[in-house]
This record gives C-alpha cells, structure tokens and sequence, in this order.
C-alpha cells in the first residue's frame, strides 16, 4: 500500500468532514437569513401600512405639509427612510429627502405594484448608500380606489454583519475540525493500511516466485478475509504450480525420450520446439533451431508445403516423406493446426519413421507376388490333370467325385492367386491407370450385363437408378469395371431368392457416388470397419463355401484410393448392406 493512498485516503476524509460543515453552516446561515429578512419583512409592511391608514384622508393631487411630518415621524419611529407617492409615481412627501427634487418612483417595481394595490417587497443593491436595501411598499386607497402608495426602505447592513460574523464562525469550524480530523483520519488511516501494507510486500514476494510468505493478520474483519484469500491463494498457486512443474517435467521426459520426432511451429512460421527424435530425422543434432523459419531446417521440399498448407488452411494433413538428410528415411508425418480460445497458435508436426516398415511391406508384396507366381504354374497343371481324369474315367464314379473336388479347389486356389497377384500389383508404389474420360453410366450398364444369368439363377431382381444426365468421369475403365464386378459379386452372393439388388449412381459437386445395396444378413457394427481388410470374412464359412477369396473388397479399396476416391459400407445386421464408392467427378 503506498503513501499516495494513504494520503488520499486521508484528505478525502477530511474533505467529507468539510463538506458536512459547509454544508451545515450553509443550511444554518440561510435559515437564519431567512428568519431575519422574512422578520423585517413582516415589521416594515406593518408599519407601512400603518403610514397608508394615517395617510388616507390625505390631499394626494399634491404634496402637503402634514404629509411632510407624518414621512419624518414615522421614520424617527421605524428607523426606516418613508416616501410617499402619489397615483402617477410623483414623490409627495419623503423623511430624507427634498421630495420636489425626486425623480418619478412609478418605474419602481415595488412602487408599480403597490400602484395596482398589491403590497410588494423587493431587496436590491442600492449605488447610493452603496449597500443592500429592502423596500417595502402599500397602497393607499380610498373608497376602493388607489390613490399612492407609501414605500419604506431600510438598509440590510446590521443583518449582513450578523451573516458575515456566523460565516467566521463557520469557517472557524470548518478550520478546527479540518485539523481534528486530519489527526484522526491519519491514526485510523494508519492502523487500516498496515496490514495491507504487509499484503502488498507478501503479494510482491508472491510475484517473485516466494509462495511460501504469508501475510499475519488475527482480526476477523474485512481485512482479516482478505489476508486468508491471499493466503489461500498462495498455497493453492504452490501446490498448482507444483503439480504443473510435475508434469512438464513428465511431458519433456516424455518428449525427450519418444521416438516420434515431434515439432512445433508458430502461427509466424518459426521453430519454437523440437525433440532430439525430430532432431535425428532432420539430421540437425547440432544446430540451434529454435526461431528458425521451417523452410530453412526440414530438408524436405513436400513436408514444408504441407506446413504452409496447414497454417494456411488450418486443416490437418497426414502424409508420407522422404528425408533425404536422415539417409533417405521414409516418415509418415502428421501435420496438425494447435487452436484454443485465444485463436490459432500453430502447427504441431508428428514425424514417425516407418522406413523399417515400408521395407517389410516391400519384402511381404515381394514374397507373396513371387509365391503367387510360381503356384500359377502347378495350380493350373493340377487343375488340367483332375480335368483330365474326368474325361478318361466317366464310368468311375469315386475317381470323378475326387477328381471334381480336386478341380473345384484348384480352381478357387487359382482365383486366390489371380487375387494376390492383383493386390501386390495394387499394393505397389504406383498403380498405373489408364484414365479416360467416360459416362459412369455406361460402365455400369456393361457390368450388369454380365449378371443377368445369375440374378435370373437366384430370382433376384435389380432396382438401377441412374440419373437422367451423363455422369463424366475420368478414370480406368477396366478399374471401375472390376470394381463394380467385386461389388456385384458380393451382392448376390449374400442375397437370398427373390431379394432385389439396387445399383445408383449420384452425381454430386465435387465427386461421383456408386451405391451398390443389398438385402443380405448385414454386417454387425463392430466389423465393418475390418471388411475391407484382405482375407477377412464375416461369416467366412458361407464365403469359402461360395468359392470367394476374402480378397475383392480389398482389391476395391485399393483401386478407389488409387482414383483419389474413398469407399465404406453402410450395414443393418438382418436388413442388408450398402456398398459405396466415390471418385472425383470431371470438370
């Protein structure tokens, strides 16, 4: 608590104080005013009227001699200067004055009204006596009729005197009582701001990082709750603080210690944080990198687009890269906007390196595209021989029945193949499409016409609703169209007889919808986001049974991810499912 205050404090105090006296003595001198002025007053107009009685049955066409007396006794008796006026203002008789040298009173305001028989008193500041006067003026009438007026004045110079001597008074007070209570606002403001001066020193060692001062105050006023809220406080903002301090520390041990590279950029573009995994990545172990722009440490041309992208678009990216400074390292990196309350504060960039990754995924596609190639040859020489054996023995009922067993599987082995050649070829770095531009329609309607057997074979029947416009796309014609065919399989294999297959197409703002609906058992909610995983089987004995691989809905996914589309499924266990795709539509 500084003096300022105190001081302030103080002097308002004393003001207040003041101000009561003032305002005491102003209500006290103005009452009295009042009563002597409304007193002289009331003494004047009675006497006035007095005069005018006596005066009645006077010649008022002219001054007179009786006049003259009855003005200068009347004054030795009242102490009050008397001036008789005739009707039209001319002075007749007046107790200080020669009245035939007086100028005419009818301009007078109080000689004017008392003229129209009304009894006025009027106080004003007279430049002859050079004081304050009060003039008090009545009719004269008789038989009804005005005939002058007689107007009293006496000076107000004992009643200022009085005013002047109780304004010494007052300000006598107001000196007396500004010095008493400035010594005592000075002791009470003393004892109140102490403590609170004890507050400030604890709340400025507070500031300074020393939470363990209290402030010592045993009263249980005002002053006494505010000294244990600052106390409180100081040990909730310890134990916060310590807790805070806890967990950064457990945050940078963490950070220190992952092996995701993680780095944080502003909202200005500037490295504000980096941990030793990002460090290692960008192959800047070394190097002081904090405020340093992006552009001028990531050695990698399509990660610091992607930063600039995200702080421009405040949208996240996920994304693969090359490093080329961490030996060519692949790193998937997830590039996020931070965003809170206070608005957009930057980018967090999460690098994982998933070189080890990429080169198991590379040996697994290697391996099973070279086993899948080598089994095309004795698949299809164990297929031709169980045909073989079929067409020698026709009589022989147990070497057909092993024989057609023997053909089916190979048959299905062959299709397993086919598959995961395909998948490895799709799995690839770079699926090679043959875009063109086509009508959607038209793909669809050539797919269909491969099923009309089938759909006739199990009574299904097919609901197509196209839209009446074309549907231009630019895509793989052969890649829509094994699409459509893995889709289409599905559906009929998992409708019963009688069941209807719908297939529709929108055309939507910035893609294409492909719908292909079912009324199958439905796909339960905790797997359908398994069912386009290779292999993968809801009721996998029914599929085995219907000759499928587990592998065309993958095989899907990956040609739509190849067009820059996205597939899912929509399923309602005992209804049916709905297979979708979208591709970019052409502009």
């Amino acid at each position: 608590m500084t003096n300022s205050f105190k001081w302030r404090l103080i002097l308002s105090y004393i003001t207040l104080i003041l101000f009561f006296v003032l305002v005491v003595g102003l209500v006290l001198v103005r009452s009295i005013d009042s009563f002597y002025m409304d007193n002289l007053k009331q003494h004047l107009i009675y006497e006035a009227q007095l005069i005018a009685e006596l005066s009645r049955n006077y010649d008022f066409s002219r001054g007179t001699t009786e006049m003259s007396q009855l003005a200068f006794m009347a004054s030795k008796d009242t102490r009050a200067r008397v001036t008789i006026v005739a009707v039209d203002g001319t002075v007749l008789a007046d107790s200080r004055e020669d009245s035939r040298k007086m100028e005419n009173h009818a301009n007078r305001p109080e000689i004017r009204s008392a003229l129209n028989g009304e009894v006025r008193s009027t106080t004003r500041y007279s430049s002859t006596l050079k004081t304050d006067m009060m003039y008090v003026a009545v009719p004269v009438t008789r038989g009804g009729q005005v005939n002058g007026a007689v107007r009293l004045s006496l000076p107000l110079t004992a009643i200022n005197s009085l005013l002047r001597r109780l304004w010494t008074v007052v300000f006598t007070i107001m000196a007396v009582a500004a010095l008493l209570s400035g010594l005592l606002s000075l002791k009470f403001v003393n004892t109140l701001t102490r403590p609170l001066s004890n507050m400030t020193e604890v709340a400025r060692s507070m500031a300074a990082g020393n939470l363990k001062r209290r402030v010592h105050y045993d009263k249980n006023d005002e002053i006494g709750v505010l000294a244990g809220a600052i106390n409180t406080m100081a040990h909730n903002l310890d134990e916060t603080i310590s807790e805070i301090s806890e967990i950064k520390s457990r945050l940078e041990t963490v950070l220190e210690n992952t092996v995701n590279g993680i780095i944080f950029i502003s909202a200005e573009n500037q490295i504000l944080f980096i941990n030793p995994a990002a460090r290692e990545l960008l192959g800047v172990q070394n190097i002081n990198v904090e405020g340093k722009r992006d552009i001028e440490l990531i050695h990698s041309y399509a990660l610091a687009q992607c930063v600039d992208q995200v702080i421009r678009e405040r949208k996240a990216i996920k994304q693969e890269f090359v490093l080329h400074s961490a030996g060519n390292k692949t790193v998937e990196g997830n590039i996020v906007p931070i965003e809170n309350s206070a608005g957009f504060q930057g980018v967090l960039v999460v690098l994982n390196d998933i070189s080890e990754l990429k080169r198991l995924e590379t040996i697994r596609r290697d391996f099973v595209a070279n086993v899948s190639h080598e089994l095309k040859t004795p698949v299809a020489a164990i297929s031709g021989f169980a045909e073989t054996l079929m067409v020698e023995n026709p009589e022989n009922q147990t070497v057909q029945e092993f024989s057609r067993i023997i053909y089916e599987e190979a048959t299905r082995l062959a299709r397993l193949v086919s598959g995961l050649l395909e998948l490895s070829r799709l799995e690839s770095v770079e699926v090679n499409l043959t875009l063109e531009d086509f009508d959607m329609r038209d793909c669809i309607r050539s797919t269909l016409t491969r099923y009309e057997r089938q759909l006739a074979e199990k009574r299904l029947a097919m609901d197509l609703q196209l839209p009446d416009e074309k549907v231009m796309v630019k895509a793989d014609w052969d890649r829509m169209h094994q699409v459509l065919l893995n889709l289409l399989d599905n559906a009929v294999s998992h409708s019963q007889e009688g069941a209807t297959i719908t297939v529709a197409l929108a055309d939507r703002i910035s893609d294409v919808l492909v719908s292909v609906v079912d009324q199958g058992p439905g796909i339960p909610e905790e797997e359908t986001e398994r069912i386009f995983e290779r292999f993968y089987r809801v009721d996998k004995a029914r599929t085995r049974k219907d000759g499928g691989t587990g592998l065309g809905l993958s095989i899907v996914k990956h040609i739509v991810r190849a067009h820059g589309g996205h597939v899912g499924v929509d399923s309602v266990p005992g209804k049916g499912s709905n297979f979708y795709f979208t591709i970019p539509r052409k502009h």
